[in-house]
């Protein structure tokens, strides 16, 4: 909320078969004109779906940082859980809808140092 990002997803609606693999892609552009690093919560409508939604990979499982201007495409990868047809709960169900807000980070997390970057506590002690 407030946060100065243009996010669209490059595809409003996709037919996904049950178990299939699928990725989608959103579009990010920091339209402000410092970084901003942020976060992104989901939501799976209608509730009784979420379970059966399965991301195996999403932008929402790490904070994202943007520079003043960037544009960046962010992938989510996902699959609908074929056991959703046991549940009764979703006998009427014909459409999933993911959504993602994204929220301000006032701390970003440190970044770990490279592998490749040499350890200065070694050597001579």
């Amino acid at each position: 909320p407030g946060l100065p990002w243009r996010f669209e997803p490059e595809q409003n609606s996709i037919e996904v078969k049950l178990g299939q693999v699928v990725t989608v892609y959103y579009r990010v552009i920091n339209e402000a004109a410092r970084p901003i690093t942020a976060s992104a919560a989901y939501n799976v409508a209608p509730l009784n779906a979420g379970s059966y939604f399965q991301k195996i990979n999403c932008f929402c499982f790490t904070e994202q940082t943007m520079a003043p201007g960037e544009k960046r495409e962010m992938p989510v990868v996902f699959y609908v859980d074929p056991s959703i047809t046991n549940d009764s709960e979703n006998d009427n169900l014909k459409s999933i809808t993911l959504s993602y807000t994204f929220y301000p980070i006032r701390d970003p997390a440190p970044k770990p140092l490279a592998a490749s970057e040499p350890d200065k506590r070694k050597g001579n002690l």
